[in-house]
C-alpha cells in the first residue's frame, strides 16, 4: 500500500471511530463529518506551551447546529484530553480556547473573528467560502465536486500562531501557504 493511501486510511480510521460513536448505522450528515474532523484535528495539532493536562476548549461561534453535533463528542477523550465546548456569538471571555470554529457564512464576519485573535495560538476552523484562503482562518471546510467534506489548511497562518500541524493531517488536506 502506498504511503499517501496508508495515511488516508489512518485518518479515515480515526474519523470512523469518532463517527461510530455519534450515530446509529446511517449515513453521517455533513455536520457530523465536520465535527468528527474537528475532533480528529485536535489529535494532530500541537499548541505551544500547552501542558496537555487541561481539557481542549473548542469555541463555536454563530453555529448552534454544529455546536449541538459537536457536543455529542465533547465528553470523549481526544489526545488523552476531554473536549469542552463553549458556544456563543463572540469569543469567550476569561478562557483562551484551543480551537475556534467560526460558523458565520459571511466572509467578512469570518475575517473579523479571525482578526480578533491575531496571532494567538488558537486553531481557527470554519466553513465559509475560502475561509482558509481569504477568510483569515487556518482550516476551512469545503465540499468536493462529489459532495464529500474536505478541507484546506493555511500553513502560513498556523505557523504564525505557533501551531504545529502533523504531517498526517497535511497529507490529506489541500495545503495553502498563503501569506497572512
Amino acid at each position: 500500500m502506498g504511503r499517501p493511501r496508508a495515511v488516508r486510511s489512518m485518518v479515515a480510521a480515526g474519523l470512523l471511530a469518532v463517527l461510530g460513536s455519534m450515530a446509529p448505522a446511517q449515513t453521517p450528515t455533513d455536520l457530523e463529518v465536520k465535527a468528527a474532523f474537528l475532533v480528529h484535528f485536535t489529535r494532530l495539532i500541537e499548541w505551544p506551551g500547552d501542558g496537555e493536562t487541561e481539557p481542549i476548549v473548542v469555541a463555536v461561534l454563530e453555529h448552534k447546529p454544529f455546536a449541538d453535533v459537536l457536543q455529542q463528542v465533547a465528553g470523549r477523550q481526544t489526545a488523552r484530553r476531554p473536549l469542552r465546548i463553549v458556544r456563543g456569538d463572540s469569543l469567550p471571555r476569561g478562557t483562551r480556547p484551543h480551537v475556534v470554529f467560526v460558523g458565520s457564512e459571511s466572509a467578512e464576519d469570518a475575517r473579523r473573528a479571525c482578526a480578533a485573535l491575531g496571532n494567538a495560538p488558537v486553531l481557527t476552523v470554519g466553513d465559509s467560502p475560502d475561509f482558509a484562503v481569504e477568510g483569515g482562518g487556518m482550516i476551512g471546510f469545503r465540499l468536493t465536486d462529489e459532495g464529500r467534506v474536505a478541507f484546506d489548511v493555511n500553513l502560513a497562518r498556523s505557523r504564525a500562531a505557533g501551531l504545529k500541524i502533523s504531517s498526517q493531517l497535511l497529507k490529506v488536506a489541500r495545503v495553502i501557504d498563503a501569506p497572512e
